[in-house]
């Protein structure tokens, strides 16, 4: 899942997130926080933030002695020490940066147990990962303490991962490095006769061989399928065609940290219709012209919004088929705070890192995709991903 020699974020880094935490906590009126995350490749974001720890098992099933099998939950007291709760002993200790950690099958009653003992029957405990919190889990703790009072949190660590360290920026920049290497292997395997999973396999084995934990998935869209975002599976048997378009979207991780690009690709062989190819120039236009709003001080929906008018202006009132979600921020987790929106007032801050992706559809022409990572700055942003944009014209 990491580097063979790789420890993902220091112990003091670790200390001085908790501390941060502490000090949210404090502001909100919570007594103690739990912080709950599941397996590495999907929500683990808080959890590892506050204690360097990848889930490894993927979710299971629940059972009258095993509740919580692919999670991890800390419970951080405002005062007494944090408690790790893991789900097999097989996790990375040299790595977790908490030190108390407990093996718990049934990670329900071990946190019953533990909010017992710090005195916390009729506590104010905050859940940060209520949204992925298995509701037996919950139902668990509310019915075992029901005079504690129990409160979304999700927001208080989130506003911390949002703006990114210095570590944390660097192992971003590496995984924006490996998608350079995983679609230059991609682009070299296009033309026609290979299928939609021989384009996969490259991407999967070039990310994998470069140094990435793990590709996630390599979504392999083409012809028909080409308008389509997001479809399953990631890639089908479907023989690639001349002049077919191919939506690509690469998503995996590098010490933990998220790369996610989209591209768009021609196999070779046939011309394109004019009207095609003005639908990819205008594509890769808007997306400059939406990465061009991005700067600290600015607001989220300012970037989706410099995208619409662009379309607006340029392509006879296009924006109206911009999708509502335009990018999102990245980190220990594929999409994080912020979400690019029209109805997204969060403030963007310097070394927040964003994948900037407006993505349209045109009626009787199609549509396509560039994501781009950026790093927030304060006049500005620096692109962090340098796989060409138009490769149909290389």
């Amino acid at each position: 899942m990491v580097l063979e020699n790789g420890t993902g974020a220091s112990k003091e880094e670790i200390k001085g997130r908790i501390a941060d935490a502490r000090g949210l906590m404090r502001e909100a009126g919570l007594d103690v926080l739990l912080v709950i995350g599941r397996s590495f490749y999907d929500r683990m974001g808080s959890l590892t933030y506050l204690t360097n720890h990848f889930p490894p098992f993927p979710p299971g099933a629940f059972s009258d002695t095993v509740r919580g099998m692919g999670h991890g939950v800390l419970v951080l007291p405002i005062e007494d020490e944090p408690l790790l709760f893991v789900d097999h002993r097989n996790y990375r200790a040299e790595m977790v940066h908490v030190e108390n950690v407990q093996v718990e099958a049934n990670i329900s009653a071990g946190l019953v147990n533990q909010l017992g003992r710090l005195g916390a029957e009729g506590a104010r405990v905050g859940i940060a990962g209520e949204d992925i919190m298995p509701a037996t889990m919950y139902i668990d703790l509310t019915s075992a303490l029901p005079d504690a009072q129990f409160s979304n949190a999700n927001a208080l660590v989130e506003q911390l991962r949002a703006r990114k360290s210095e570590t944390e920026v660097a192992y971003l920049k590496r995984a924006a490095e490996i998608v350079e290497v995983g679609y230059a292997a991609i682009f070299d395997a296009v033309r026609p006769g290979v299928s939609e999973s021989d384009l996969c396999a490259e991407g999967h084995a070039a990310g994998m061989r470069a140094g990435a934990d793990f590709v996630r998935y390599v979504r392999v869209h083409s012809g028909p399928w080409a308008s389509w975002g997001s479809r399953w599976p990631q890639a089908t048997q479907r023989k690639l065609e001349a002049g077919d378009l191919i939506r690509f979207d690469y998503v995996g991780a590098v010490e933990g940290y998220g790369f996610d690009v989209n591209r768009t690709a021609v196999v070779p062989g046939k011309k394109l219709d004019k009207s095609v190819e003005e639908m990819l120039e205008l594509t890769v236009a808007t997306s400059e012209a939406s990465m061009g709003a991005v700067r600290a001080g600015a607001k989220a929906l300012d970037v989706h919004e410099a995208a619409s008018r662009f379309l607006d202006d340029n392509a006879n009132g296009a924006g109206q088929y911009l999708f509502p979600m335009a990018g999102h921020g990245i980190g220990l987790e594929t999409v994080e705070a912020p979400i690019i929106r029209p109805d997204n007032a969060m403030i963007l801050e310097r070394n927040m890192v964003l994948c900037v992706e407006p993505q349209f559809v045109l009626p009787e022409v199609g549509g396509t995709n560039i994501e781009q990572m950026v790093l927030v700055e304060d006049d500005g942003c620096e692109l962090l991903t340098t796989t060409t944009t138009r490769p149909w014209a290389e």
